[in-house]
């Protein structure tokens, strides 16, 4: 029959190496892990600023409408963080006006849609998920 000692391995391996050879492990050991680096993250700077930036204009073969792309350029101080896709403008009536500005997510999908449609330069019309009342 074992003692009930030996059953904890914990108390075996350092009864079977002897307290010295025990003791330089754990001292090996412990410097090995508080000397570890964990890898630094880089964490962007928060965006200080914006600047919407209008794409090159798209003509549209009659009867489509004319596109221009708008862009977002974001700030971090002086340094740009992310440019991307933010709007797109529609022309319908070729006036040169838009008349329909569709928001775009982070992923390029419209998520909302604002529509000018008496040509007073106004948001008549909006559709989408977050929408917010025009004055």
């Amino acid at each position: 029959m074992q003692h009930r000692s030996c059953l904890n391995p914990f108390h075996w391996t350092r009864a079977a190496l002897g307290p010295a050879l025990w003791l330089s492990i754990s001292i090996l050991g412990v410097a090995c892990v508080s000397t570890e680096k964990t890898p630094e993250v880089a964490v962007a700077p928060p965006p200080t600023h914006y600047v919407l930036e209008p794409g090159p204009l798209q003509k549209g073969d009659d009867p489509l409408p004319d596109l221009t792309p708008i862009y977002v350029r974001i700030y971090a101080g002086d340094q740009m963080v992310e440019k991307r896709l933010a709007y797109r403008a529609w022309d319908f009536n070729k006036d040169g006006n838009f008349d329909m500005l569709e928001y775009l997510d982070a992923q390029g999908q419209v998520i909302r849609r604002s529509y000018d449609m008496n040509r007073d330069g106004r948001v008549d019309i909006e559709q989408g998920a977050q929408l917010t009342p025009s004055p």
